[in-house]
């Protein structure tokens, strides 16, 4: 039987085929170029990262995080050194040759606050009513209460217990949050400092207050 060859076939069959796949990759081509002169309008919120660094900063301000509470001090009592702030301080202070002030926010109640601070003097708890009856003040514009406890004290986190030691502080709350000021050091130095105390915590503010 004659052997037929189909037209279209040889040299210029295979022309006609790398035509036809050079204008289909063109034509995948032209939609990716067409993407890439889209722009792109997202926006995500200012963070820490893009903010300029402040050479004149406080500690509280270049150790302070994002979210973090902005409780700022309206005066610092003289003889008193601030110290960096924490993930549970965010104010710092220390005076005399042991004394510390703490200014926290931290989650509970009033009564398991102040007899956790009891407890840290080996002292026994306080009923709601007797807890009713302590010194009240205000801090930050909330109501509160000051407590006061003198002896052997444990700070806890494995550090061994201090004797003769006093506490002297105020617990509030608002909105489910515990607010404190808590000074603590050698009970002749935290008797001498109780006056000083009182009028840092009536000046603490909330930033934008």
């Amino acid at each position: 039987m004659p052997l037929h060859v189909a037209e279209g076939g040889g040299i210029g069959g295979a022309m006609k085929i790398r035509g036809i796949s050079a204008c289909l990759g063109l034509a995948l081509l032209l939609p990716a170029c067409r993407k890439s002169e889209e722009t792109v309008d997202q926006t995500r919120p200012v963070t820490m990262r893009d903010e300029d660094v402040k050479l004149d900063a406080s500690s509280t301000q270049r150790f302070e995080k994002p979210g973090s509470s902005k409780i700022v001090a309206g005066m610092i009592p003289e003889g008193w050194t601030e110290q960096p702030a924490s993930q549970f301080r965010v104010l710092s202070y220390r005076f005399g040759t042991g004394g510390d002030v703490a200014v926290g926010v931290a989650a509970g109640g009033m009564a398991d606050n102040v007899n956790r601070w009891l407890r840290q003097f080996d002292k026994d708890p306080l009923a709601d009513a007797q807890i009713a009856k302590l010194e009240q003040g205000t801090m930050v514009g909330i109501p509160g209460l000051w407590v006061a406890a003198e002896g052997d004290y444990s700070a806890g986190m494995g550090q061994p217990a201090k004797t003769g030691q006093g506490l002297y502080g105020i617990i509030a709350e608002k909105d489910g949050k515990i607010y404190t000021v808590k000074m603590t050091g050698p009970v002749a130095e935290v008797m001498a400092e109780k006056e000083k105390l009182k009028a840092f915590t009536a000046a603490l503010r909330e930033r934008g207050e």
